[in-house]
Protein backbone atom coordinates (compact mmCIF):
# COMPACT_ATOMS: atom_id res chain seq x y z
CA UNK A 1 0.00 0.00 0.00
CA UNK A 2 1.04 3.53 -0.63
CA UNK A 3 -0.30 6.80 1.37
CA UNK A 4 -0.62 10.04 -0.52
CA UNK A 5 -3.01 13.43 -0.36
CA UNK A 6 -3.82 14.66 -3.95
CA UNK A 7 -6.72 16.94 -1.93
CA UNK A 8 -5.49 19.59 0.45
CA UNK A 9 -6.24 23.41 0.84
CA UNK A 10 -4.93 26.10 2.17
CA UNK A 11 -5.50 29.58 3.64
CA UNK A 12 -4.77 30.97 -0.32
CA UNK A 13 -8.33 29.24 -0.34
CA UNK A 14 -10.63 27.85 2.07
CA UNK A 15 -8.59 26.36 4.29
CA UNK A 16 -7.33 28.20 7.42
CA UNK A 17 -3.80 27.03 7.66
CA UNK A 18 -0.32 28.48 5.72
CA UNK A 19 0.86 26.15 2.58
CA UNK A 20 4.09 25.18 4.77
CA UNK A 21 1.99 23.90 7.53
CA UNK A 22 -0.20 21.62 5.45
CA UNK A 23 3.61 20.18 4.17
CA UNK A 24 3.78 19.84 8.30
CA UNK A 25 0.98 17.54 8.26
CA UNK A 26 2.43 15.74 5.18
CA UNK A 27 5.79 15.53 6.96
CA UNK A 28 3.74 14.12 10.24
CA UNK A 29 1.34 11.54 8.05
CA UNK A 30 4.73 10.12 5.97
CA UNK A 31 3.12 10.88 2.79
CA UNK A 32 4.39 9.76 -0.77
CA UNK A 33 3.01 12.36 -2.37
CA UNK A 34 1.27 15.63 -1.43
CA UNK A 35 -0.53 17.76 -4.12
CA UNK A 36 -2.12 20.97 -2.80
CA UNK A 37 -5.45 21.76 -4.61
CA UNK A 38 -6.96 24.88 -3.49
CA UNK A 39 -10.00 26.57 -5.30
CA UNK A 40 -9.56 29.21 -8.33
CA UNK A 41 -5.50 29.56 -7.13
CA UNK A 42 -2.01 28.75 -7.47
CA UNK A 43 -1.38 31.22 -5.11
CA UNK A 44 0.72 29.05 -2.76
CA UNK A 45 2.33 26.75 -5.19
CA UNK A 46 6.39 28.74 -4.06
CA UNK A 47 5.77 28.07 -0.38
CA UNK A 48 4.11 25.09 -0.72
CA UNK A 49 6.89 23.29 -3.01
CA UNK A 50 9.80 25.31 -0.81
CA UNK A 51 8.62 23.90 1.89
CA UNK A 52 8.07 20.46 0.89
CA UNK A 53 11.70 20.59 -0.55
CA UNK A 54 13.10 21.19 2.74
CA UNK A 55 10.85 18.43 3.95
CA UNK A 56 12.11 15.93 1.19
CA UNK A 57 8.81 15.15 0.34
CA UNK A 58 6.97 14.30 -2.89
CA UNK A 59 5.17 17.50 -4.05
CA UNK A 60 3.09 18.22 -7.02
CA UNK A 61 0.67 21.27 -7.55
CA UNK A 62 -2.76 20.97 -8.40
CA UNK A 63 -6.26 23.18 -8.57
CA UNK A 64 -9.47 22.67 -7.39
CA UNK A 65 -12.41 24.27 -9.87
CA UNK A 66 -16.06 23.78 -9.19
CA UNK A 67 -18.62 23.82 -11.86
CA UNK A 68 -22.19 24.23 -12.74
CA UNK A 69 -24.28 21.49 -14.29
CA UNK A 70 -28.34 21.49 -14.90
CA UNK A 71 -28.27 19.54 -11.40
CA UNK A 72 -26.16 21.59 -9.48
CA UNK A 73 -22.57 22.06 -8.62
CA UNK A 74 -19.61 19.42 -9.37
CA UNK A 75 -16.07 19.81 -8.76
CA UNK A 76 -12.66 18.40 -10.54
CA UNK A 77 -9.56 18.31 -9.24
CA UNK A 78 -6.66 19.21 -11.80
CA UNK A 79 -3.41 17.74 -11.73
CA UNK A 80 0.20 18.22 -13.85
CA UNK A 81 -0.74 21.72 -14.72
CA UNK A 82 1.53 24.17 -15.78
CA UNK A 83 0.57 26.35 -13.00
CA UNK A 84 2.44 29.91 -15.00
CA UNK A 85 0.33 29.74 -18.17
CA UNK A 86 -1.28 32.52 -19.07
CA UNK A 87 -4.37 31.62 -20.21
CA UNK A 88 -4.81 29.54 -17.33
CA UNK A 89 -3.79 32.18 -15.16
CA UNK A 90 -6.32 34.52 -16.78
CA UNK A 91 -8.94 31.88 -16.29
CA UNK A 92 -8.53 31.86 -12.71
CA UNK A 93 -8.97 35.23 -12.90
CA UNK A 94 -12.14 35.70 -14.05
CA UNK A 95 -13.30 32.69 -11.74
CA UNK A 96 -12.60 34.39 -8.92
CA UNK A 97 -13.72 37.77 -9.75
CA UNK A 98 -16.92 35.62 -10.25
CA UNK A 99 -16.96 34.10 -6.78
CA UNK A 100 -16.45 37.79 -5.54
CA UNK A 101 -19.77 38.54 -7.46
CA UNK A 102 -21.51 35.78 -5.52
CA UNK A 103 -20.21 36.52 -2.39
CA UNK A 104 -21.38 40.44 -2.82
CA UNK A 105 -24.69 39.04 -3.52
CA UNK A 106 -24.73 36.49 -0.52
CA UNK A 107 -23.09 39.26 1.83
CA UNK A 108 -26.28 41.45 0.57
CA UNK A 109 -29.08 39.02 1.27
CA UNK A 110 -27.68 38.22 4.64
CA UNK A 111 -27.82 42.10 5.63
CA UNK A 112 -31.14 42.30 4.13
CA UNK A 113 -31.84 39.62 7.28
CA UNK A 114 -30.41 42.61 9.68
CA UNK A 115 -26.83 40.17 9.90
CA UNK A 116 -23.77 42.65 11.04
CA UNK A 117 -22.19 41.90 8.27
CA UNK A 118 -19.69 44.24 6.28
CA UNK A 119 -17.76 43.02 2.68
CA UNK A 120 -14.78 45.08 3.86
CA UNK A 121 -14.30 41.74 6.58
CA UNK A 122 -13.88 39.48 4.01
CA UNK A 123 -10.20 38.74 2.49
CA UNK A 124 -9.23 40.85 -0.16
CA UNK A 125 -6.54 39.64 -2.01
CA UNK A 126 -7.06 39.26 -5.59
CA UNK A 127 -4.79 35.93 -5.83
CA UNK A 128 -7.30 34.26 -3.40
CA UNK A 129 -10.75 32.93 -3.84
CA UNK A 130 -13.71 34.48 -2.09
CA UNK A 131 -16.56 31.46 -1.22
CA UNK A 132 -19.19 30.71 1.31
CA UNK A 133 -16.49 29.05 3.80
CA UNK A 134 -14.89 32.48 4.17
CA UNK A 135 -18.51 34.40 5.08
CA UNK A 136 -19.41 31.41 7.24
CA UNK A 137 -16.24 32.12 8.99
CA UNK A 138 -16.91 35.53 9.61
CA UNK A 139 -20.66 34.48 10.86
CA UNK A 140 -18.52 32.68 13.24
CA UNK A 141 -16.23 35.71 14.31
CA UNK A 142 -19.41 37.62 14.87
CA UNK A 143 -20.81 34.87 17.18
CA UNK A 144 -23.83 34.46 14.92
CA UNK A 145 -23.12 30.94 14.23
CA UNK A 146 -20.70 28.68 16.16
CA UNK A 147 -19.41 26.69 13.28
CA UNK A 148 -18.73 26.72 9.71
CA UNK A 149 -20.94 23.80 9.30
CA UNK A 150 -23.95 25.46 11.30
CA UNK A 151 -23.55 28.80 8.69
CA UNK A 152 -24.78 26.74 5.70
CA UNK A 153 -27.33 24.46 7.33
CA UNK A 154 -29.01 27.61 8.45
CA UNK A 155 -28.31 30.56 5.78
CA UNK A 156 -25.70 29.37 2.96
CA UNK A 157 -27.09 26.25 1.56
CA UNK A 158 -29.37 25.70 -1.24
CA UNK A 159 -32.81 27.10 -0.12
CA UNK A 160 -31.78 29.02 2.61
CA UNK A 161 -32.00 32.92 2.85
CA UNK A 162 -28.40 33.89 1.94
CA UNK A 163 -27.72 31.45 -0.76
CA UNK A 164 -26.94 32.77 -4.04
CA UNK A 165 -26.30 30.84 -7.54
CA UNK A 166 -22.56 29.83 -8.13
CA UNK A 167 -21.16 31.35 -10.93
CA UNK A 168 -18.84 28.59 -12.18
CA UNK A 169 -17.99 27.57 -15.71
CA UNK A 170 -19.58 24.17 -17.06
CA UNK A 171 -17.70 20.52 -16.62
CA UNK A 172 -16.70 20.64 -19.89
CA UNK A 173 -15.25 24.10 -19.86
CA UNK A 174 -13.24 23.29 -16.64
CA UNK A 175 -12.09 19.79 -18.22
CA UNK A 176 -10.63 21.91 -21.08
CA UNK A 177 -8.83 24.47 -18.68
CA UNK A 178 -7.24 21.23 -17.28
CA UNK A 179 -5.94 19.98 -20.25
CA UNK A 180 -5.11 23.21 -21.49
CA UNK A 181 -2.55 24.11 -19.31
CA UNK A 182 -1.35 20.40 -19.93
CA UNK A 183 -2.58 18.52 -16.95
CA UNK A 184 -5.64 15.82 -16.60
CA UNK A 185 -9.26 16.28 -14.93
CA UNK A 186 -10.08 13.95 -12.13
CA UNK A 187 -13.67 13.86 -10.61
CA UNK A 188 -13.92 15.26 -6.92
CA UNK A 189 -16.11 13.80 -4.30
CA UNK A 190 -17.99 11.44 -6.61
CA UNK A 191 -21.06 11.35 -4.31
CA UNK A 192 -21.43 14.59 -3.63
CA UNK A 193 -22.80 15.15 -7.22
CA UNK A 194 -25.87 13.36 -7.14
CA UNK A 195 -26.72 12.68 -10.41
CA UNK A 196 -22.26 12.54 -11.63
CA UNK A 197 -23.05 8.87 -13.06
CA UNK A 198 -25.65 10.07 -15.31
CA UNK A 199 -23.28 12.71 -16.91
CA UNK A 200 -19.93 10.58 -16.73
CA UNK A 201 -20.00 9.64 -20.24
CA UNK A 202 -20.26 13.25 -20.90
CA UNK A 203 -17.15 14.40 -19.09
CA UNK A 204 -15.06 11.22 -20.22
CA UNK A 205 -15.53 12.41 -23.67
CA UNK A 206 -14.91 15.99 -22.67
CA UNK A 207 -11.34 14.50 -21.62
CA UNK A 208 -12.20 13.33 -17.57
CA UNK A 209 -9.17 11.25 -16.70
CA UNK A 210 -10.22 10.21 -13.04
CA UNK A 211 -12.24 9.67 -10.21
CA UNK A 212 -11.43 10.08 -6.32
CA UNK A 213 -12.47 6.67 -5.56
CA UNK A 214 -10.02 6.63 -2.27
CA UNK A 215 -11.84 10.09 -0.58
CA UNK A 216 -10.87 9.92 2.75
CA UNK A 217 -15.07 10.70 4.11
CA UNK A 218 -15.92 7.04 1.77
CA UNK A 219 -16.88 4.22 3.66
CA UNK A 220 -15.20 0.96 2.25
CA UNK A 221 -17.56 -0.18 0.26
CA UNK A 222 -18.45 3.40 -1.29
CA UNK A 223 -14.35 3.30 -2.61
CA UNK A 224 -14.46 -0.37 -3.99
CA UNK A 225 -18.29 1.15 -5.95
CA UNK A 226 -16.63 4.31 -7.21
CA UNK A 227 -12.84 2.48 -7.86
CA UNK A 228 -15.16 0.32 -9.71
CA UNK A 229 -17.21 2.58 -11.56
CA UNK A 230 -13.72 4.07 -12.91
CA UNK A 231 -12.27 0.76 -13.72
CA UNK A 232 -15.54 0.41 -15.86
CA UNK A 233 -14.82 3.78 -18.13
CA UNK A 234 -11.20 3.32 -17.58
CA UNK A 235 -10.49 5.96 -15.56
CA UNK A 236 -7.34 6.40 -13.19
CA UNK A 237 -8.81 5.93 -9.04
CA UNK A 238 -7.52 9.37 -7.70
CA UNK A 239 -7.94 9.84 -3.55
CA UNK A 240 -7.40 12.39 -0.78
CA UNK A 241 -8.43 13.89 2.59
CA UNK A 242 -10.12 17.26 1.52
CA UNK A 243 -7.72 19.04 4.33
CA UNK A 244 -9.05 22.49 5.20
CA UNK A 245 -7.66 22.66 8.74
CA UNK A 246 -8.62 23.87 12.29
CA UNK A 247 -11.91 25.11 12.59
CA UNK A 248 -13.59 24.30 9.30
CA UNK A 249 -15.03 20.56 9.97
CA UNK A 250 -12.33 19.17 7.94
CA UNK A 251 -9.32 18.32 9.90
CA UNK A 252 -8.57 15.20 9.08
CA UNK A 253 -5.17 13.84 9.00
CA UNK A 254 -4.09 13.58 5.78
CA UNK A 255 -3.56 11.29 3.15
CA UNK A 256 -5.38 7.67 2.19
CA UNK A 257 -4.17 4.26 1.53
CA UNK A 258 -4.25 3.20 -1.84
CA UNK A 259 -2.86 0.16 -3.61
CA UNK A 260 0.77 0.09 -5.12
CA UNK A 261 -0.81 -0.41 -8.28
CA UNK A 262 -3.57 2.53 -8.62
CA UNK A 263 -0.33 5.00 -7.30
CA UNK A 264 1.97 3.89 -10.12
CA UNK A 265 -0.73 4.36 -12.83
CA UNK A 266 -1.41 8.05 -11.18
CA UNK A 267 2.68 8.56 -10.62
CA UNK A 268 2.78 7.83 -14.37
CA UNK A 269 0.46 9.58 -15.92
CA UNK A 270 1.23 12.83 -13.69
CA UNK A 271 5.37 12.51 -15.07
CA UNK A 272 3.62 12.64 -18.51
CA UNK A 273 1.74 15.90 -18.22
CA UNK A 274 3.45 19.00 -19.09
Amino acid sequence: MKRFDCHTHSRHSDGTLPPQKVVKRAEASKLDLLILTDHDTVAGLEEAAAAATAAKIHFSLGIEINSNYPEGQVHFLGYGIRAQDPSFLAALSRFRSRRRDRVDAIMRRLRELGLPLSPEELPSSPDSPLGRPHVADLMRRKGIVRTRSEAFEKYLSRGRPGFAEPLGPTPEEAIALIRDAGGFASLAHPKTAKTALKHLPEWVRAGLEGIESYYAAFSEEERKHWAGVAAGFNLLSTGGSDFHGPGTGRDRPLGVEIPESVFDRFSDRLARCG
